[in-house]
């Protein structure tokens, strides 16, 4: 429903930059601004803009290339507007400045200029966005927590959202690999956004799963689900799912990670060396993707030797009152991504108490990591792909 709500927005946003490229093309050249260039220019801008629609319902193969395609144009499309903006602005202000008619038009070399200058940025800033997102950098935390604990330290791996598919495949997992068995860590923790709403997506996962058992820690590797750990149809980042009575993951979900030594824990407290808790939960949406509730913080960590060190892995940093009461001394998690396309960074940091990095809550400690991978636009601008090292030491 949101997604036809909005793609009347959709449409105007492309009418207003299609018009404005034209009227560019238009200074540059007279050939430019004929039929024989334009018609040919508005198929090919179709194309890029109804590529979302079609990545939501083709199948097979040509679901991949619609996929990679929306997946780049979604990006393109955000800078190409945000700069477009920002040179329409400043055409207002020249016009103000001149006491010219707000709409009149502006000389052609000025047209020129600024159609080149918005060019130019959308280009170098593509390219950087789509660099970066495959870099991973280490992110530290040194957490001290106020219980007694029968271990000296605790060292923790934490990555998250990886979204595995169109955008995330087998060199970014071996990059991730590769820093988290450098860490020599003691438990290594996916917080949730494993999978990207499609297992076909995934090339080769026989090798990508193998990857994974190249992990190597004392205690092992866990995760939780997240709000894309389903299979569902996405359009334009907005999905459609049948509401069911069972869980709507596909099932080769849950055995790829079984095949790649990663335990999920589902609603459930696992005590681990004798010294200390791990919890995972459902993730938040599970009720209103596939009606089962998840169990309440209270109720999942009822019945523990509180005295112990609790860590829980939570997909969605939005229970961080509610575990801390319930006990909760160290929460993880992942989802937001720092926003990570700018500037959505700016608007997460509203919208969430702890959008990224560490947040103490009372005694509690809370950790988002701004993720190892991307959703929707492969590109990261004023975020980083990143794998987080915690270093937790106790009383």
């Amino acid at each position: 429903m949101a997604a036809l709500l909005l793609s009347p927005f959709y449409l105007l946003l492309n009418y207003y930059l299609l018009r404005r490229m034209l009227l560019w093309f238009s200074t540059l050249n007279s050939f430019l601004g004929r039929i024989w260039f334009v018609c040919p220019f508005l198929l090919l801008y179709l194309f890029l803009a109804l590529s979302p629609l079609a990545a939501a319902f083709t199948k097979g193969r040509p679901k991949g290339v619609f996929q990679r395609i929306c997946n780049y144009w979604l990006g393109i499309l955000l800078y190409f507007l945000l700069f477009l903006f920002a040179a329409d602005l400043i055409g207002l202000f020249y016009r103000l400045s001149r006491g010219l008619p707000v709409f009149s038009r502006l000389p052609v070399q000025a047209l020129r200029i600024g159609g080149g200058a918005v060019f130019l940025a959308v280009l170098l800033v593509s390219f950087y966005g789509i660099y970066h997102a495959r870099h991973l950098k280490v992110c530290r935390y040194q957490v001290k927590l106020s219980k007694k604990c029968s271990l000296p330290a605790l060292r923790i791996a934490l990555a998250a959202d990886f979204h595995l598919g169109y955008n995330t495949g087998k060199k970014q997992i071996r990059r991730l690999v590769r820093k988290i068995n450098s860490m020599h860590p003691d438990l290594v923790l996916f917080a949730g956004d494993i999978f990207d709403n499609d297992f076909d997506a995934i090339a080769q996962p026989e090798k990508l799963s193998g990857c994974f058992r190249e992990l190597k820690s004392t205690y092992g590797t866990y995760a939780c689900w997240g709000n894309h750990d389903v299979a569902e149809v996405i359009l334009a980042g907005f999905t459609f799912s049948p509401k069911t009575s069972a869980h709507t993951w596909d099932p080769r979900m849950k055995e790829f990670l079984e095949r790649s030594g990663i335990r999920m824990l589902e609603d459930e407290t696992l005590l681990l060396d004798s010294a200390f808790y791990l919890a995972g939960r459902l993730d938040a949406s599970c009720l209103e993707k596939s009606g089962v509730p998840r169990l309440t913080a209270s109720r999942l960590l009822s019945g523990l030797q509180k005295e112990k060190p609790v860590i829980v892995l939570d997909h969605q940093p939005s229970s961080l009152q509610e575990l801390s009461k319930a006990g909760a001394d160290l929460v993880l998690s992942g989802h937001t991504h720092d926003g990570q396309l700018f500037p959505g960074n700016l608007t997460t940091r509203i919208g969430w108490e702890n959008s990224r990095g560490m947040l103490r809550k009372g005694s509690m400690v809370s950790i988002v990591t701004s993720g190892a991978g991307v959703w929707g636009p492969a590109m990261r601008i004023g975020t980083s792909s990143e794998v987080v090292e915690i270093t937790v030491t106790f009383r």
